[in-house]
């Protein structure tokens, strides 16, 4: 589901329901060891996956990894709130090339709920702050429902 946020700029919820508990879910988001199993598509080895994680109000998670063979992607996300397992926000800069060609640098707020179910957690993702529909509409329909996809088959299989 899309939304303009409160301040213009182009934003997204997206929601999921992934196994195990907030905790599991919070940590697999978090962890760096665990990011690089789901990270990427390609696995960490061939997705190329380098992660780094300073799990603090300032700190920052960054990562390089290839989604795909042709596109490498460089993200640091900044803590700007941490309540664990329940909420995180960040502010994402994401740099990206594909096929060798720089694409322009997206600056965006995201903020993670994590809510118990009674089969798993839901989470939910806003992120706001999009130059540009197609972008937003990118995020929305491909990264997170894949990401969020790896993140429930890393959480299925214990």
């Amino acid at each position: 589901m899309s939304r303009i946020g409160s301040t213009g700029s182009l934003g997204l919820t997206v929601q999921r329901e992934l196994p195990g508990t907030p905790e599991e879910a919070f940590d697999a988001y978090t962890d760096p060891g665990r990011l690089r199993v789901w990270l990427s598509a390609l696995g960490p080895e061939e997705g190329a996956v380098l992660t780094s994680v300073d799990l603090r109000v300032g700190g920052r998670w960054e990562a390089r990894f290839r989604p795909n063979p042709q596109t490498l992607v460089h993200d640091v996300q900044t803590y700007r709130e941490i309540d664990r397992p329940h909420r995180l926000v960040t502010d994402l800069v994401a740099e990206s090339s594909v096929g060798g060609e720089t694409m322009p640098t997206l600056e965006t707020r995201i903020v993670m709920t994590f809510a118990a179910t009674e089969t798993g957690t839901l989470v939910t993702v806003e992120q706001s702050g999009f130059p540009a529909t197609e972008m937003r509409d990118f995020f929305e329909t491909t990264v997170w429902p894949a990401g969020l996809d790896r993140i429930a088959e890393f959480l299925a299989s214990g």
